[in-house]
């Protein structure tokens, strides 16, 4: 129960010296402590009523946290998630234990600008820049899962499977490679990441029964990679 963490927490507060009540205005934690006011929402679990509730308590609080009982999966990339929403948001997170009631402070109540964040995930901002410009059709619909992407290394090993099919079905890496254009084929053949491939001997490949599947099911992608400017 959300009650079950009104003690511990208030109990905290008052050791810092703030003045504390219940249900203030709705608000289930409330206190102040030299002209400086704070807002607790106590939650089962963090999700998005929770951060509804704690955002518009940001009207009428200095700061703003949100009370639950320490979850199992503080570590995971879900959690982590919604705390880096409490940092954009600025609002707080005090977690209480079960067993021993030990209040601890998982996320202050400071607004961390967008910019920190961008500067700290450089390389994913980079990788995603990349594989955007990297596909040549854009043929992928958003919000659909289950489906295979359209990915820029598809492409490329779909040109290479193309070439390889228009030499006969069989050839060697350096007449494929001239074939296809593709700077990396030696590596999209030696990885053959779909199975499209079947090594034939040193530095020789031919097209299995999925590459040819492949050319069937990926012809509109290889007509749009074809199109002239491509």
């Amino acid at each position: 129960m959300e009650k079950d963490l009104f003690g511990p927490i208030k109990a905290y507060f008052e050791k810092l010296g703030y003045i504390c009540d219940g249900e203030v205005k709705d608000i289930d934690l409330y206190m102040e402590k030299d002209g400086t006011s704070i807002a607790v929402e106590l939650k089962l679990s963090l999700d998005f009523k929770a951060l509804q509730q704690a955002a518009l308590r940001q009207k009428v609080a200095d700061s703003v946290y949100i009370g639950i009982f320490c979850p199992k999966d503080m570590r995971s990339h879900s959690f982590t998630d919604k705390l880096y929403l409490l940092k954009r948001l600025g609002i707080g997170l005090i977690t209480v234990t079960k067993r021993t009631k030990t209040v601890s402070v998982a996320n202050e109540p400071v607004v961390c600008e967008l910019s920190t964040f961008q500067a700290r995930n450089k390389r994913q901002k980079a990788a995603v820049e990349k594989e955007f410009h990297k596909r040549k059709t854009k043929l992928n619909t958003g919000g659909v899962s289950g489906t295979k992407l359209i990915t820029g290394y598809r492409e490329d090993a779909l040109v290479v499977l193309d070439a390889l099919c228009s030499l006969g079905g069989e050839s060697d890496t350096r007449t494929i490679h001239a074939a296809s254009g593709i700077e990396k084929t030696a590596a999209i053949l030696r990885a053959n990441y779909y199975r499209w491939f079947e090594k034939k001997g040193s530095g020789r490949y031919c097209i299995s029964d999925a590459g040819y599947a492949a050319l069937e099911e990926f012809e509109p992608v290889l007509k749009a990679l074809m199109r002239p400017g491509k």
